[in-house]
């Protein structure tokens, strides 16, 4: 009985995903080529969605299943678009991801017949949210060309940031734009939250516009908060940091010279993040990483590591930046990694017991 139930509530659930994702948007397995030869026939000429997706893109597949398959959204894009999705790293998407130079996830290519962009839509919405933005980037004023012309006929925050952001969403540099805006704007508009999130989000760690901002840090820590203002600061080099500490950065094509990192670890020691951020550490770990000093590395670890607790989660990636050091250690050096290792471990075994004896005293 309950097996029969259990698979009638199956049906169901089937039945009720096909009929969703048959009154929701219609992507076509087929090439651009082919999705161009579509939209550009006479009897029902239409414009061409592109969804720009990766595999590990969490707002992507959400928007794939709760969102895409909607009545709505079926009802806006069928008749005026031919909808076409690729994974940008594989096959037909890499060679895209290349010439609409994609690199944020989720984008959304809105294209002519002839494969021409005539603007895009980036990031997660609901179907309803969705539509508006496809109809408001559809609109010419709103294209990159319009926004240009509308900052360039009065340039003032109000026309710039949405200049800037445009440039950002279409992969390209807004960093001459808001560094513009920052030269010639009275200081509640450039110290205002709104532009200090594009600005900070951004700008390139390091560049001569970052390094003017941090100029006027106490000014940023007034507008936003010291802690945000670190944080936001620290999140634009932490991933990095990772790459670098882990030797895995040409992977994900992050490259960095050892003057960078140590430029890198300067600012952010001057940030003073609080003591309890075991993530902090990644950064001095990239620094002996990326200048081979192993011995610098196991020093730091014994001075500042070793009695991080086991499961803290950034402790278990801080003892991978080391352990992955033995593939390049000397027989010296190995044994001083191997005597952390154990020096952490024992440290933490007589916490434990200390703790189990307590537990044990209550009655």
């Amino acid at each position: 009985m309950k097996r029969t139930i259990a698979s009638l509530l199956f049906t169901i659930v089937l039945c009720y995903s096909q009929i969703l994702s048959a009154q929701g948007i219609k992507f076509e397995t087929i090439s651009l080529q082919e999705a161009m030869g579509k939209a550009a026939n006479p009897a029902s000429p239409r414009l061409i969605l592109v969804d720009c997706y990766t595999s590990w893109c969490i707002p992507c597949i959400e928007m794939a299943q709760q969102e895409f398959p909607k009545k709505e959204a079926g009802d806006y894009f069928n008749p005026n678009f031919v909808s076409v999705k690729f994974d940008m790293e594989k096959g037909e998407g890499k060679e895209l991801a290349k010439k609409y130079d994609v690199k944020a996830y989720p984008t959304f290519l809105l294209l002519d017949a002839q494969g021409n962009e005539i603007n895009r839509v980036v990031g997660k919405a609901t179907a309803e949210e969705f539509i508006e933005k496809v109809k408001t980037a559809l609109d010419p004023k709103n294209s990159l060309k319009g926004i240009k012309a509308a900052y360039e006929a009065n340039k003032s925050m109000a026309t710039g940031m949405p200049y800037a952001l445009a440039l950002y969403q279409n992969a390209k540099d807004p960093s001459p734009v808001l560094e513009e805006l920052f030269d010639n704007a009275m200081d509640y508009d450039r110290f205002s939250p709104n532009y200090l999130e594009l600005a900070l989000g951004t700008t390139k760690f390091g560049s001569p516009f970052f390094r003017k901002m941090m100029m006027y840090k106490s000014n940023l820590d007034q507008a936003m908060g010291t802690e945000i203002i670190n944080r936001i600061i620290f999140d634009k080099v932490r991933k990095d940091m990772y790459c670098i500490a882990m030797e895995n950065g040409a992977k994900y094509s992050v490259f960095y010279t050892p003057q960078e990192v140590e430029d890198v670890a300067y600012t952010i020691g001057l940030l003073k993040l609080k003591s309890d951020l075991t993530e902090r550490h990644i950064i001095s770990a990239a620094l002996y990483v990326s200048r081979k000093d192993i011995n610098g590395l196991i020093a730091y670890y014994d001075r500042n590591i070793w009695n991080i607790p086991s499961d803290d989660v950034f402790r278990g990636i801080l003892d991978g930046v080391l352990a992955r050091q033995t593939a390049n250690a000397s027989p010296a050096q190995k044994q001083a990694i191997k005597a952390f290792f154990e020096k952490s471990g024992n440290f933490f075994s007589k916490e434990g017991k200390r703790h189990l004896t307590i537990a044990e005293s209550i009655k």
